[in-house]
């Protein structure tokens, strides 16, 4: 009797032991496919855009017509793109949101009146989301035209307020004044300059835009848009020290997202679509399809 229940908890022992190794090779390649996929992150392509215009014969290096607009609009809905603003990845970072399968973002440099024009009605048609940067000079100089141009024009603050109340686009902050390349280029710090000089100059700066968008738009943007691309050391402190919570850059790489990695929203990469190339030809560079 003895014997026979050790060798029957023997088998027990055996059987549990087999069972175990079995869950272990079904769960490991499980568990190490989910590290795996999270130490990667989620690739983000960023698509940057300038001015909007109809005149073909304007096409250049950063200018695009509606027309190949709508056509890449319509490439990236047919390939199964999701558009989010930069805030949504904000939240999928910081905030355990969520982010769709393929993710994009459609950033619009500038605030070009063309955006209210062609843009809008475009993310209405197709149901799609946009990231618009302005600069607050020419959005101060816009309210002064009486009838805009979307050939040359910039958003006024009720442009702004329009686009912004439609949940179909965000607004970052793009300079007050800093967007020129005499004399400082963009919001590079100057040979010689003093790190409080600097950071005076950056923070006169920066505020002003907020408080103008908070005084006629009743928001503050979260999210700077460097101009030019250029940047440098005290500007990147200053930026996250002033709360914002994410930057665009113009360097054409993809961005890896990574939940928890705040890191990853500073600096974001972004793809500037020219308009004279195809969507096929730009989709292919931008979205490695």
């Amino acid at each position: 009797m003895y014997i026979s229940l050790r060798i029957r908890k023997r088998a027990v022992l055996c059987i549990i032991a087999v069972l175990t190794m079995l869950a272990a090779v079904v769960t490991i390649p499980t568990l190490a496919k989910e590290e795996e996929d999270t130490a990667e992150g989620i690739k983000l392509p960023i698509i940057m855009y300038h001015s909007i215009v109809k005149d073909e014969g304007r096409s250049g290096e950063y200018v695009i017509t509606p027309i190949e607009l709508e056509k890449d609009l319509l490439y990236l809905k047919q390939n199964g793109y999701t558009t989010v603003f930069v805030n949504d990845v904000i939240r999928y970072v910081k905030r355990g949101g969520e982010l769709p399968e393929k993710p994009v973002i459609l950033t619009f440099d500038d605030g070009t009146y063309n955006y209210r024009e062609y843009l809008l009605p475009l993310l209405e048609k197709y149901d799609m989301k946009a990231t618009v940067s302005i600069v607050g000079a020419y959005t101060d100089a816009a309210c002064e035209e009486a009838e805009p141009d979307p050939a040359y024009s910039y958003l006024d603050w009720q442009d702004v307020s329009v686009l912004r109340n439609s949940g179909r686009v965000e607004i970052c902050n793009h300079s007050y004044d800093m967007h020129g390349l005499e004399g400082r280029r963009g919001v590079g710090q100057l040979e010689g300059e003093s790190y409080e000089d600097y950071r005076k100059a950056f923070l006169n700066d920066t505020t002003k835009l907020q408080k103008l968008c908070d005084e006629h738009c009743g928001f503050q943007p979260n999210v700077y848009t460097y101009p030019f691309g250029i940047t440098c050391e005290s500007a990147r402190r200053l930026v996250k020290n002033m709360g914002f919570e994410a930057s665009l850059g113009v360097e054409e790489k993809m961005n890896i997202i990574k939940k928890g990695d705040e890191s990853c929203l500073f600096g974001l990469y972004r793809y500037n679509r020219s308009g004279v190339i195809s969507t096929e030809e730009f989709m292919k560079k931008a979205l490695g399809a």
